[in-house]
């Protein structure tokens, strides 16, 4: 549902108000997300600088497939060098999924900061906020969720949850009506904001309303409080980048949500990209099957073309990484697989495994400070990183498509 809402209502929470948030343990992942190793060389405010990363780039060309996303990379190209989109045209819209890496929300925050820094004068926005903190779990640092009520979590990628997910990928749920606090943490520089929508199974309710102390206060009449996250729209943005991760999510967990659909066809976008991957992989070499990690990724493609006929998608290959302490082969054959997609599907690919050097990439990252210590995840600086290599990607393959067309 949409809400209006007054040009002067800002998102923070009081300090008084954090102490009420979830203080369930994270798993070591989570908390490596927001830790910083760096090594000598690298430079704190520009990752892609660093004396130990000269290993970058060596198997990467690009993104493949660039053709099928060229309407969301000329949009990128007005924006970066004219300043605006097209008259008429709502904000350029991004939906990234993923697994953890995702919802760590240090990649999308890099991208939004990127683009904040190279234009100032545009509005970036954050969009979908998932209530991840709010059911105990580990998400974007900047945002904070506040109740008095005890929430629980049913995320897909649960094999024994059962919720009712849309885009998100994650439903929260309290017994009882009750009233939440949300602060969105990122500045709004001189934009309004234009409304607020609520995600939420369809026979559920929710409304909101300016406490009057820089606070976006959420309530529900329901008997049971269900939630599946709060997009707060800014008047004038000029672009949205969503962050929609969930922890172990794969393609298999993202087949098991209802409203994947309805939220989607509600949600303008002109790019999704999607990064689901090494959850499917993260098994013995012998398990991974090729041909049935390409049918779910095609099932998930169809869905979203059906819901979004004009979207425009983009593939993210695995990372390098280990099982079980040994190097897994499957990111070589998830890579194979995409770009097998890309040709058959009509989609783009970016190879972020040959972007981040390879087979055994993952083992000089951690070397150098910016890999998780289960080879596997990565910490802050690590995807940060990331979040450079898919922005300036992403530029590189805007200019390249208007000086070749």
């Amino acid at each position: 549902m949409m809400i209006e809402v007054r040009c002067n209502v800002m998102l923070a929470i009081p300090a008084f108000f954090l102490a009420l948030g979830p203080t369930r343990a994270q798993d070591r992942s989570a908390s490596e997300a927001e830790s910083v190793e760096l090594a000598a060389g690298t430079v704190m405010t520009d990752p892609l600088r660093s004396d130990a990363l000269t290993f970058l780039g060596g198997e990467s060309t690009g993104i493949v497939g660039q053709e099928h996303i060229a309407q969301f990379l000329d949009q990128f190209r007005h924006l970066l060098f004219e300043h605006a989109l097209e008259e008429g045209r709502e904000a350029l819209s991004v939906l990234h999924f993923g697994g953890s890496h995702v919802q760590a929300g240090r990649i999308g925050w890099t991208f939004r900061k990127r683009l904040s820094e190279d234009r100032p004068d545009l509005i970036v926005s954050r969009g979908v906020l998932p209530p991840h903190r709010l059911a105990g779990e580990n998400g974007p640092p900047q945002v904070r969720w506040a109740s008095q009520a005890r929430w629980t979590g049913q995320r897909s990628a649960h094999r024994r949850h059962d919720g009712e997910w849309g885009l998100t990928g994650l439903e929260a749920s309290a017994l009882g009506a009750d009233t939440v606090r949300l602060w969105n943490g990122e500045s709004h520089g001189p934009g309004c904001i234009a409304g607020v929508e609520i995600l939420n199974p369809p026979e559920h309710q929710w409304a909101w309303a300016d406490s009057g102390a820089d606070t976006l206060l959420l309530w529900t009449p329901d008997s049971l409080a269900r939630l599946h996250g709060v997009w707060v729209k800014e008047e004038d943005a000029a672009l949205v980048f969503h962050d929609l991760g969930g922890n172990g999510a794969s393609t298999a967990a993202w087949l098991r949500h209802p409203h994947l659909g309805t939220q989607l066809a509600e949600c303008p976008a002109d790019l999704a990209i999607l990064a689901w991957g090494i959850n499917d992989a993260h098994m013995a070499p012998d398990r991974f099957r090729e041909h049935r990690f390409a049918e779910r990724y095609a099932d998930l493609i169809l869905r979203l073309r059906e819901a979004r006929p004009e979207i425009e998608i983009l593939l993210i290959t695995n990372n390098d990484s280990h099982y079980r302490r040994r190097h897994n082969p499957n990111a070589e054959r998830v890579r194979q697989t995409m770009l097998t997609l890309a040709q058959e599907l009509d989609v783009a690919c970016w190879d972020l495994y040959g972007a981040l050097g390879g087979a055994h990439s993952i083992e000089r990252l951690r070397e150098v400070g910016f890999a998780a210590t289960d080879h596997l995840h990565f910490n802050r600086t690590g995807y940060e990183l990331i979040g450079e290599l898919l922005y300036d990607t992403l530029v590189r393959a805007a200019l390249d498509q208007a000086l070749n067309p």
